[in-house]
């Protein structure tokens, strides 16, 4: 995919999220569906705390050649991003501590803008990066070694998709319980 054509993907799949994460009340959105599943707020708050180091990676590309070399092979695609990805967690998933949520004090409302704000910035700082920045320039993902910005991207995507799946199902859950 071209950088325009990610880019307007991750636009669409967060707005998506937006719009699915504002049909829930405010109680429903901080409610585990069931026992052992991250609640919507949860699953938004893990989105913003996996997508804010990247966003500001992004607006620093010298420091991450500094610390991490330049990709010296292209880049993979996103099916085969996704594919390392299954493979390290398995469809169940794996989490992490430092990028597993804590409760909140915010509002959903309040957490939504916070999640609407760090995925502006990190959209806006991968397009100001050039189509070829995008396969130069990497950084370590934790599970999966290091990612050009371009296999970041393609991650963002993805895993943004499997966390909406999971906030459908969230409220597909609550409301079957009303």
């Amino acid at each position: 995919m071209t950088q325009s054509e990610i880019l307007n993907k991750l636009e669409e799949e967060f707005s998506d999220i937006e719009k699915t994460a504002s049909s829930f009340t405010e109680d429903q959105f901080f409610q585990n569906p069931i026992p052992g599943k991250w609640s919507a707020a949860q699953n938004l708050e893990h989105l913003f705390m996996s997508t804010r180091p990247l966003a500001g990676l992004f607006a620093t590309p010298e420091v991450m050649a500094e610390k991490w070399g330049r990709s010296n092979k292209p880049s993979c695609s996103y099916d085969e991003v996704v594919e390392v990805y299954l493979q390290r967690v398995g469809n169940v998933g794996a989490g992490i501590p430092a990028f597993t949520p804590q409760d909140t004090e915010l509002t959903k409302g309040e957490q939504i803008i916070k999640f609407d704000l760090v995925n502006e910035k990190l959209v806006d700082r991968a397009a100001k990066l050039s189509e070829a920045d995008l396969d130069t320039y990497q950084a370590p993902h934790p599970l999966i070694g290091l990612l050009t910005v371009r296999e970041f991207l393609y991650f963002t995507l993805y895993h943004s998709k499997r966390h909406h799946g999971a906030i459908k199902n969230a409220l597909n859950s609550l409301k079957s319980k009303v």
